[in-house]
């Protein structure tokens, strides 16, 4: 959730808010490959080569919160074991991380945070990309930027463009098949910044190929989340309001715009685990991660699992928790309470 707004003038200028975008016929090598280019910070698409496009699987991990010791000095420890025991379970392709890894920028330890947190993710041994959340604070963002692009198995490839890029995911014979649209929501949601990227993202596939289907991957939701539980077209929980900080509502019709996007997926609302559909986009709320964020009480720790079929432009999720149960909800179930939820956990159940 939304705290003390950092002044947007500043995030931007620190982040390297220009539109340097370079995205036509830019490319890097899958995750675990030599690079090829002679600058990954100047590119702003990392490949990811699948072994099974009929069955890519993406584990998101959303709110960690590493550093919030107002939750408790055991929280670090607690998470980091909860990232390795879920990817254990999971057994994904590669991972996504939607925003709030760690948390703040206290007497200006938000990078000796960022390092530590980014050094959890690498021992994970698993491709990862990464969204930048509210709570992702730091000094010198050119520094962050540089790190997430330089760590191990990282598909970050946002520092030219303010976090915001894409993952591509290609087959054996490097035939695009899948794409994973990142965005840097900052701490006001999607903006303008974020909508003239995704427009220039547009025009620069103006005339190639057929695009492969796609998820658009970042932090803060957008005003239809909101739109689709008060209209019943959501299942699952929702146990607290949808935060957009202040995303007005057009972010859908852009996304719309590209002609790919299947699939939202977003976390910043710890207590909300659902989704419905809205003009043909899927917005899902991924499951909060991390025990230095709140509400572990009301919805269990852990993350989404989602199987890709790109053959079919079709998937499915379950949501998971380190003890390896697993949850989605019944079409057209709402709950909004926490003493009437039922998570009618399925451990014996795997994910299709």
């Amino acid at each position: 959730m939304a705290v003390k707004k950092m002044d947007r003038r500043r995030f931007l200028k620190t982040t390297g808010g220009a539109l340097a975008l370079g995205v036509a016929g830019i490319r890097s090598l899958a995750a675990g490959a030599e690079e090829t280019v002679a600058d990954p910070m100047a590119v702003s698409e990392a490949v990811l080569q699948v072994k099974d496009p009929t069955r890519i699987r993406l584990l998101q991990f959303t709110d960690i919160h590493f550093f919030n010791f107002a939750r408790g000095r055991d929280r670090n420890e607690l998470s980091v074991s909860a990232l390795s025991r879920l990817v254990e379970i999971t057994k994904p392709d590669a991972i996504a991380v939607t925003g709030d890894l760690w948390h703040d920028n206290p007497e200006g330890r938000g990078e000796e945070y960022m390092r530590y947190a980014i050094a959890k993710l690498e021992a994970l041994g698993m491709p990862w990309f990464f969204t930048w959340g509210n709570h992702d604070q730091m000094d010198d963002y050119a520094r962050g930027h540089e790190a997430f692009t330089h760590a191990k198995h990282s598909l970050y490839r946002g520092a030219a463009t303010n976090g915001n890029y894409t993952v591509r995911c290609v087959n054996g014979a490097g035939a695009p098949v899948w794409d994973f649209i990142c965005l840097n929501t900052t701490n006001r949601g999607v903006g303008e910044e974020q909508k003239g990227w995704l427009r220039e993202l547009r025009r620069a596939r103006e005339g190639t190929a057929a695009m492969p289907p796609a998820f658009a991957v970042f932090h803060i939701p957008i005003k239809q989340y909101d739109d689709i539980w008060q209209q019943k077209i959501a299942s699952g929980v929702k146990l607290e309001k949808v935060c957009l900080e202040e995303e007005d509502g057009t972010a859908l019709g852009v996304l719309q715009e590209l002609g790919t996007v299947r699939a939202v997926i977003c976390g910043h609302d710890h207590v909300n685990d659902y989704s419905g559909i809205c003009e043909g986009i899927d917005l899902i709320y991924g499951r909060a991660t991390g025990y230095g964020g709140y509400g572990e009480r009301d919805v269990p720790k852990g993350a989404k699992i989602y199987t890709l079929n790109a053959e079919t432009g079709t998937y499915s999720w379950w949501s998971v928790t380190p003890e390896g149960k697993r949850w989605r909800p019944a079409p057209g179930v709402q709950y909004d309470k926490r003493e009437d939820v039922r998570w009618d956990y399925a451990e014996d159940e795997q994910p299709s």
